[in-house]
């Protein structure tokens, strides 16, 4: 399924381990530092990164349009995670709220 290498390195595996890589560090990042702008970050910078690969995709011919589309994707993978670690965030204030009542 994730049969892509670059040289030696195979970048199906580096994604899958990336996964919940980045949403580690965005718990990490919900859980432990105050300011808004730093939490939303790697979210911020993956819907860039995911909005630039969309074009791509659209301005693109051939079998460029594919290879961005795959990597738009990938992208839109990730940015999931970072939104997977906001929610059990919120979903914990929200436990911590009602018991607090």
């Amino acid at each position: 399924m994730f049969d892509i290498h670059a040289g030696g390195l195979d970048l199906g595996t580096v994604f899958l381990i990336l996964i919940p890589l980045l949403l580690l560090v965005q718990l990490l990042l919900c859980f432990k530092v105050k300011p808004l702008i730093i939490r939303l970050l790697p979210a911020l910078i993956l819907a860039l990164i995911t909005a630039l690969l969309l074009i791509a995709t659209l301005i693109s011919n051939g079998w460029d349009s594919l290879g961005y589309l795959i990597l738009t994707l990938w992208a839109a993978i990730l940015l999931a995670a970072c939104g997977v670690g906001w929610a059990v965030w919120g979903i914990s204030r929200l436990i911590k709220y009602i018991k607090s009542k």
